[in-house]
């Protein structure tokens, strides 16, 4: 009796831990898919970087970056969400929604997640390049449809790879580019500690 109310428990606690990490492993998927998408943007005129965390403008906080671009072109920042089904909203509204047949899910809106996300690398690099334009691009690799009003900064990643190669006019030389580039490695917060107190962090914002 006891040993098969035990194996309940474990049971239960195995499927409680897959339903908190599937999430973020649809996350994590999604990302890659992004990133190698942009792997494919000229090395010679783009530089690539990955799941960026920085400081953000408090210095008691971070923020998480999924994809940053660091160009001759200029600096564009992407945040990807790996949702399924119909997404509908307004580049001014607070809240997006996500439908899947009859179910509604609304989430914040990303554009506004990936503002903090500008203003953390602006905070690194404004003291020398206060002029250089920082784009922001949401992606969503997976959604059936995409009804976003308001805005071109948003769609499937082929449309905002294009969107990112569109831009021609050099605002940054190769030096300053790749100093940038360096300056935000440098920036990125490696400490596993830290960036565990994110995640969880961000799973309370979303409870």
């Amino acid at each position: 009796m006891w040993e098969l109310f035990i194996i309940s428990i474990v049971i239960v606690g195995i499927l409680l831990w897959f339903k908190h990490k599937i999430p973020f492993w649809k996350g994590q998927i999604g990302e890659n898919f992004v990133a190698r998408k942009l792997k494919k943007l000229n090395p010679d005129r783009y530089r690539l970087l990955n799941d960026l965390l920085l400081s953000s403008q408090s210095s008691l906080d971070t923020t998480q970056v999924d994809h940053v671009v660091v160009s001759n072109y200029g600096i564009f920042c992407i945040e990807t969400k790996s949702y399924k089904g119909w997404i509908f909203g307004n580049a001014r509204q607070e809240y997006w929604t996500q439908v899947i047949y009859r179910n509604k899910t609304r989430f914040y809106n990303p554009l506004r997640q990936n503002y903090a996300h500008i203003k953390a690398i602006e905070m690194l690099i404004k003291s020398l390049y206060p002029n250089v334009p920082i784009m922001s691009f949401v992606v969503f690799p997976y959604a059936d449809k995409l009804e976003i009003s308001g805005t071109d900064s948003v769609g499937y990643v082929q449309d905002i790879v294009n969107k990112i190669s569109s831009f021609n006019t050099q605002v940054l030389s190769d030096t300053d580019r790749d100093r940038i580039y360096k300056t935000l490695i440098n920036a990125n917060i490696q400490d596993k500690a830290a960036r565990k107190l994110h995640e969880k962090d961000v799973r309370n914002l979303i409870r």
